[in-house]
């Protein structure tokens, strides 16, 4: 077994689940996932999935996702809803350990926190997932997510 101390995750923090980032570095999370929007989540992630591989699974009405992720990358497609007026999108999810704490690093970094959501599909006890909408400096969005 590797020492945690001078090993390959030597100075690094676990977030949730899914990875590990550099302690000393004040990083929030990793990208957990790019985010397509789009009028017809299906149609556009059986394009994708033809190109790159994965299957298209709804995790719930709108949100389809290319599941195992082609090359270790999450690829998902956020329905929009025909005739939204909404252009083609993309955004991260940043995967954090602690919402609120990231937010706050957001903000102090000269980002936005905007909104706050609950996400239509349980956590695997049943638990409401919240999420937090972001803006980076310049306005571009991105979601902090715990799972």
């Amino acid at each position: 077994m590797a020492n945690p101390r001078t090993g390959p995750r030597a100075g690094r923090l676990r977030v949730s689940h899914h990875g590990w980032v550099r302690g000393n570095d004040q990083v929030i999370g990793w990208i957990r996932e790019i985010v397509l929007d789009t009028p017809d989540p299906h149609r556009l992630a059986r394009f994708w999935a033809a190109l790159l591989g994965g299957t298209p699974v709804e995790w719930y009405p709108g949100w389809v996702t290319l599941e195992p992720p082609p090359h270790g990358q999450r690829l998902s497609f956020q329905g929009t809803g025909p005739g939204s007026g909404a252009g083609p999108g993309v955004h991260f999810d940043v995967l954090v350990s602690d919402l609120d704490a990231a937010q706050r690093r957001v903000v102090a970094l000269g980002g936005a926190g905007t909104a706050g959501h609950v996400s239509p599909r349980p956590g695997p006890g049943g638990e409401p997932v919240s999420w937090r909408v972001c803006r980076d400096p310049d306005g571009h969005p991105f979601c902090l997510v715990t799972r």
